[in-house]
């Protein structure tokens, strides 16, 4: 009997582990880093930026309602990534969801640095959006799934294990984008 008790503590803390790795700041999923590119002037990263940025990213903008303004930087818009999952426990049918990011890049000698933060996402069918319940914030899912208890409302409509999910694709969206970014930006 221990022993059950055992694996299925470890099994659920290999789940919290996504959330609890996610990059919060201020109870905001952020993501930022500073990467060295050794023999790349600002110019030129610069330049790397802004073309990586308009060649990623299908649907762009710049993002004039960031309290984020920094009139330096390199890159300040908001971008839309995709991801698929299934918003029922069922999993009968995936849609496609648009997530939504706004990415700044400061470029300098020898070094850039991108923060990613304001993320949201939403069903890309519209006729979906207007017919289904569905949550655009992981920061408030992050915040939901780390209470004791979830709640009657919430957990009829996610529970963990799809709160987890929504969080996972986010954040593998995210990464590649990142992944991406480091790429360009270091070749």
């Amino acid at each position: 009997m221990f022993l059950l008790v055992s694996i299925a503590a470890s099994a659920q803390k290999d789940k919290d582990s996504l959330v609890n790795s996610l990059p919060v700041v201020n109870g905001k999923l952020t993501y930022s880093d500073s990467i060295s590119v050794k023999g790349r002037n600002k110019a030129t990263l610069d330049s790397t930026a802004k073309k990586w940025f308009a060649g990623y990213f299908k649907y762009h903008q710049v993002d004039t309602l960031s309290k984020d303004k920094d009139v330096s930087s390199s890159v300040l818009s908001q971008g839309v990534l995709e991801f698929r999952i299934a918003t029922t426990s069922l999993a009968l049918v995936k849609y496609d969801f648009y997530l939504i990011i706004t990415l700044k890049i400061n470029c300098n000698d020898g070094n850039y640095t991108y923060k990613i933060f304001d993320t949201y996402f939403m069903p890309k069918n519209q006729f979906f959006r207007r017919v289904i319940v569905y949550q655009n914030s992981p920061d408030y899912l992050i915040g939901l799934y780390k209470q004791k208890h979830m709640g009657f409302g919430p957990s009829i409509n996610y529970g963990r294990k799809k709160v987890r999910e929504y969080l996972k694709c986010t954040d593998d969206a995210i990464q590649a984008c990142i992944a991406s970014l480091n790429t360009a930006m270091t070749n």
